[in-house]
């Protein structure tokens, strides 16, 4: 039976560390405040989110680390900065209206579990046929450098595939917003990756201009 949570705040919730899942959750308007959840040690990835919606809610001051999500589906997410650091994506939906969220890298006590993670990372998304859907989300601002951009649905006219092959060599000439997510390179191990020039910021416009030119210029797609 799913579990239906609507309208409730959770403040301080501690789910840290260990193989654990949550499964078939339903989650309608509710409100998570400086919460923590995931793991730093294991580079399989044991700490799994599956089958899980979440409608209107909203983060604030929460840790997400090393979390493998899958058939996710988060429609409206208000938040300060929600950081997914090292964690892994597979049939995960982002639509509606989303605040500031950036994926980053793993970081974890020992350089030894850093490259495991970041091995098992790669390892994992040979067997995904899509990670992330963000086609219709319309994000206030973003970042996607930790998932592979060839696994990511978008719209193309604001969110954009970077390849490293094309980007980094072209490094000095790129304007200044697509030089920015370009040095994400420097931090990923992935060869591609997703851009977005997010509607609800009050510099889309500008943003946009770039990336279109970039485009223009065969350096995105």
């Amino acid at each position: 039976m799913r579990q239906q949570i609507s309208r409730e705040t959770f403040e301080y919730l501690r789910g840290y560390g260990g193989k654990r899942t949550y499964s078939g959750i339903d989650l309608d308007r509710v409100k998570f405040v400086s919460c923590v959840l995931g793991q730093d040690d294991d580079p399989e990835f044991g700490f799994v989110v599956r089958d899980v919606t979440a409608k209107r809610c909203r983060t604030n001051a929460c840790t997400v680390h090393g979390v493998r999500f899958e058939d996710v589906t988060v429609d409206g997410l208000a938040c300060d900065h929600l950081s997914l650091g090292g964690c892994l994506f597979k049939h995960v939906t982002l639509k509606g209206k989303i605040g500031p969220i950036l994926t980053t890298p793993v970081n974890t006590l020992s350089e030894e579990t850093t490259a495991a993670m970041n091995a098992a990372m790669v390892a994992y998304y040979q067997d995904v046929d899509w990670a992330l859907d963000i086609s219709e989300a319309e994000f206030s601002d973003a970042g996607f450098s930790m998932v592979p951009g060839e696994l990511v649905r978008r719209d193309p006219e604001t969110q954009f595939l970077l390849r490293r092959e094309v980007v980094v060599p072209a490094m000095d000439s790129l304007p200044r917003v697509v030089r920015i997510e370009a040095s994400r390179f420097e931090d990923t191990p992935f060869d591609s990756i997703v851009a977005v020039a997010p509607r609800r910021s009050k510099h889309f416009e500008r943003y946009l201009a770039e990336f279109q030119q970039a485009r223009e210029a065969g350096l995105v797609e």
